[in-house]
């Protein structure tokens, strides 16, 4: 067997670890051995399961650095998930003691330490596709998919949240996007440089800008003004708005030479405005979100945002688009930063339409019905799962979250509800009473409806399905990933699919048993031991959420027993169980949420704030401002250090 050579050194760092003397094992004499016996054949150098590797953790600050995966670990152990069942198994007194140090390890953390602070890493963002477009919108009038109307890649079609900054790279041929976009943009507004060559159908759509061309062209020239004077006045307020920050007096300069060429040439006035447009629009300032350092170089100190920074970093967390004028004039008068006018400013944004990104962008890449319209249930084995009934589950899931917002109401609603939002086609689905109409309306759920929260969603239940049938193991994946933030690992290559094989000459008799099959395979066993029973709870779900109580005569197998030996029945009681849970749930809502409004995957860093935002969340009935309340007084949303500090100095 493998020795764990580099466990030794952390028998000295053990006792260094602030934690209470109770809690504390003797790592050299019961935990090494325990790690050698039941765990380093998996989670060691030569197989790495679910990446993880005991034999890498050297210090204090790599094992500090891993406190997800040791508080992961210890649920594991404590739940009977680890070591899997074919494994030597650990003896309850050996159990609990390993579950407590690797829960001591986990909770290894002192926030009002300032070394534990620390704001991550400074990163540039790239606005992606879709802020892109909202941006245009607010800058300058127009409802206009330019990105799409030039080729522009969509960001969001990828794994993750869309705004993530390691995926929203530029390669030379979207910087021709840009520029491509902007004269498109330019001339549904302006008109072409050469006005003779417009299509008649161009002229039609720039006639109904006429108001985004007067909002441009609010200086104009006349006996009193020169045309410089007014289009230095244009570009200096545009340039502001659009870089999201005061204009430096040799960035208005640069751009007026453009000016100078056009009128050198005797051309229009809108043509010489059009040039220094056309240039804010694909300069940096515009297409990324640029910070300025304020440290001194190769300084590690972090040090509060602007207000300026602070108001970008807000409106595109709530609003996915730029700040308006309401943000821009309190960080002129660095009002934005104090802690009442800033929450007095995200409650009003919150109530504002255009917060409804938060569920376009935030929601559904988190729920994942973003997925939806390629969910795999044919009409050709359930005729009434069209195109308008995608929509309104679509619908209901993403009104759900809206309202939640809107209303400011508990987010542990999405966990379980006595209300949802149908119209007639889902309101007939879910078998509820007689609703009238495409549109979507608020109604009353009953206990009997089987319905309320996420778990009885049809947009749920879709795109966890596959093509005739239900999908246990994909139904107690989400609820694993999603619900928990507790993601299984990927299948193994040869785990192959669910098939109709035959045992000692008998042929299964049920869905359950051909499932039981296939999960007893080795390489499968452990996964599907966790994932499987969560599913099985929502069986009485078809594979498009009609309810139903038996299938070919025989009654629905909904019961399930979970790694702890809860054993549970249905959809009702399963939900129970993950109310029990809600503690879970509402740290993993943080963390996504977190993660969204700062663009990055979270870090053991990250710690503290997610933390504090819990507690700051549970203080306050968890309504939904005290979410996101939670997530803009976090220390990373409003600090920052030097684009060139590294993140390991911290340690």
């Amino acid at each position: 067997m493998f020795k764990l050579v580099h466990f030794p050194i952390l028998v000295l760092l053990a006792a260094k670890l602030p934690a209470a003397e109770s809690a504390r094992a003797d790592f050299d004499k019961d935990i090494r051995p325990l790690l050698e016996a039941h765990c380093i054949k998996c989670h060691g150098p030569q197989k790495k399961k679910g990446g993880a590797d005991f034999s890498t953790f050297t210090d204090q600050k790599s094992l500090l650095k891993h406190r997800k995966l040791w508080r992961t670990a210890a649920i594991q152990v404590e739940t009977l998930e680890m070591p899997p069942a074919e494994e030597r198994q650990l003896l309850p007194p050996e159990r609990e003691k390993l579950a407590a140090w690797m829960k001591q390890i986990a909770n290894t953390i002192d926030c009002s330490n300032p070394a534990d602070r620390h704001p991550g890493p400074s990163l540039i963002h790239r606005l992606n596709r879709s802020e892109y477009n909202l941006t245009i919108r607010d800058l300058i009038g127009i409802d206009f998919d330019a990105g799409a109307a030039v080729g522009m890649p969509d960001d969001s079609s990828g794994h993750g949240y869309a705004n993530l900054v390691n995926t929203l790279i530029l390669p030379p041929v979207l910087m021709e996007k840009y520029f491509a976009a902007a004269d498109r943009i330019l001339d549904l507004v302006i008109g072409p440089m050469d006005l003779a060559t417009e299509k008649k159908e161009d002229a039609d759509k720039r006639k109904k800008n006429k108001a985004a061309f007067e909002r441009l062209f609010f200086a104009k020239p006349d006996a009193g003004v020169s045309k410089r004077d007014a289009a230095q006045k244009i570009i200096e307020r545009f340039a502001a708005r659009a870089f999201r920050r005061p204009v430096q007096p040799d960035e208005i300069s640069r751009l007026m030479r453009l000016y100078d060429i056009a009128e050198k040439k005797n051309d229009r006035f809108e043509n010489g405005v059009r040039l220094m447009l056309k240039a804010v629009l694909v300069s940096p300032h515009f297409l990324f979100r640029i910070e300025q350092d304020r440290a001194p170089q190769g300084s590690q100190e972090a040090y509060r945002v602007s207000d300026y920074e602070l108001a970008t970093r807000l409106s595109y967390f709530l609003w996915s688009s730029m700040p308006d004028e309401v943000l821009l004039e309190l960080a002129a008068q660095k009002k934005l930063s104090e802690p009442a006018v800033l929450e007095a400013q995200v409650r009003r944004m919150l109530l504002d339409p255009k917060a409804k990104a938060l569920t376009t962008h935030f929601a559904a890449r988190w729920l994942q019905i973003h997925k939806l319209a390629e969910a795999r249930p044919s009409t050709e084995f359930f005729p009434t799962f069209t195109t308008k009934l995608r929509q309104a589950m679509y619908d209901e899931t993403s009104l759900f979250f809206d309202k939640l917002r809107e209303e400011n109401r508990s987010v542990l609603e999405l966990l379980n509800a006595d209300y949802t939002y149908v119209n007639q086609d889902l309101a007939k689905h879910y078998g509820l009473p007689e609703v009238k109409g495409p549109e979507m309306r608020r109604v009353a759920l009953k206990p009997e409806s089987n319905r309320g929260g996420l778990l009885g969603m049809g947009s749920i239940l879709a795109l966890t399905s596959h093509t005739s049938r239900t999908s246990p193991t994909l139904r107690g994946k989400w609820i694993l990933e999603v619900i928990f933030g507790t993601p299984p690992p990927p299948p193994p290559p040869d785990a192959g699919t669910l098939k109709e094989e035959k045992q000692k000459g008998k042929e299964p008799k049920t869905f359950r048993e051909q499932m039981a099959m296939h999960a007893s395979q080795s390489a499968c066993a452990a996964c599907h031991k966790k994932i499987d029973p969560l599913g099985f709870g929502l069986e009485n779900f078809d594979a498009v959420g009609s309810w139903r109580d038996s299938v070919g005569g025989k009654p629905i197998e909904n019961s399930g027993q979970l790694p702890t030996g809860e054993k549970f029945a249905g959809a009702g009681e399963l939900k129970k169980i993950i109310l029990k849970n809600q503690d879970a749930f509402v740290r993993n809502l943080i963390e996504q949420m977190l993660t969204y409004a700062l663009g990055r995957e979270l870090q053991y860093f990250d710690d503290c704030p997610v933390k504090e935002a819990k507690t700051a969340l549970e203080k306050n009935g968890y309504t939904f401002s005290s979410l996101v309340l939670g997530i803009v007084n976090s220390y990373p949303f409003q600090h920052r250090r030097n684009i060139d500090a590294a993140v390991e100095s911290h340690d």
